[in-house]
């Protein structure tokens, strides 16, 4: 019986019969079987069961740096999406399961060592290829096949920019590109993508540092706003980070004078914007001015 025919099998029956169940397999199952596959530290202490054999199925570092590149190459060259002689009809349709643990590897190895952190980063673009801008797997929405977010994804992608910067304006320019440059997912907006950026755990310098770059790319993307169609929505993106920079430092006076000014003229629909903004104020605590702007919204029949 296969696995997954299992699992709904034993969906059907209740704690009581499950618990029978697995006395009588236990009863019937020679000695020597549960010894060799240690059978009884894995009911009594199940997690530490499931730790131990990840950590005995992760491959090396080379190993994975290798398995990460091949799959990289493959995918690039449509080989999980067209018949060839290379990739069988199951390995397309389980390249989901590949990436997967190919992934949580890179990750297990990043914290030390560069080679992940760069193939990681090669994986994070290849995916959100795929859900962007080519077809590269069966799905259009990788991530989710996946289990994991692209903005989660990214996050991680940036502490490990940080990781290999200098200084901060190496990763923060890293970010800033990624986040802007990067094809979205289904499920991510520009916005989404750029509150990736560690605003809150930052330092007061490196926020600052942060401020004086987001300006000068604002004043950039409103320049090119005239001729290219994603630069109004970068600069949208990137006025709504400026806000959570504001509010994350404090400036809440200065945060809605630029809503109200700068912010909402520039977004179609007035709700997003406000809506985004109310979630940074309750996000860091500020319970007074949420209901404050939640009764402005209602005066200027803003929906949100």
């Amino acid at each position: 019986m296969r696995i997954g025919k299992l699992r709904v099998l034993l969906e059907q029956y209740g704690e009581a019969t499950l618990r029978d169940l697995l006395v009588e397999m236990y009863r019937h199952t020679p000695k020597d079987v549960i010894d060799d596959q240690d059978f009884d530290f894995m009911i009594s202490q199940f997690t530490r069961y499931k730790e131990k054999k990840n950590s005995e199925e992760r491959h090396s570092l080379s190993q994975t740096i290798t398995l990460a590149e091949r799959f990289v190459d493959s995918a690039y060259e449509h080989l999980y999406i067209r018949p060839n002689q290379v990739m069988s009809e199951r390995d397309q349709k389980n390249w989901y399961i590949h990436a997967k643990k190919i992934i949580r590897d890179l990750a297990h190895y990043a914290e030390e060592y560069t080679e992940a952190r760069t193939m990681y980063e090669e994986m994070f673009y290849l995916l959100s290829t795929s859900a962007g801008e080519e077809p590269l797997f069966s799905t259009s929405d990788p991530f989710r096949l996946l289990k994991i977010s692209q903005v989660t994804m990214l996050k991680q992608l940036i502490h490990y920019y940080q990781l290999d910067a200098p200084i901060d304006t190496v990763w923060i320019d890293r970010a800033l590109y990624t986040a802007l440059h990067v094809p979205k997912d289904v499920d991510s907006t520009r916005i989404d993508l750029l509150s990736s950026l560690p605003i809150e755990h930052s330092h007061a310098n490196t926020r600052k540092l942060l401020h004086s770059r987001l300006l000068k790319l604002c004043d950039r993307m409103l320049e090119k706003s005239q001729t290219e169609d994603t630069a109004l929505e970068n600069y949208q993106a990137l006025k709504m980070l400026e806000l959570r920079l504001l509010v994350a430092e404090g400036n809440l006076k200065e945060a809605e004078q630029k809503l109200f000014s700068e912010y909402i003229p520039f977004f179609s629909h007035r709700s997003e914007p406000f809506r985004v903004y109310v979630d940074f104020l309750e996000s860091h605590g500020h319970t007074s001015e949420t209901k404050r702007l939640k009764r402005i919204a209602k005066e200027k029949r803003i929906r949100f």
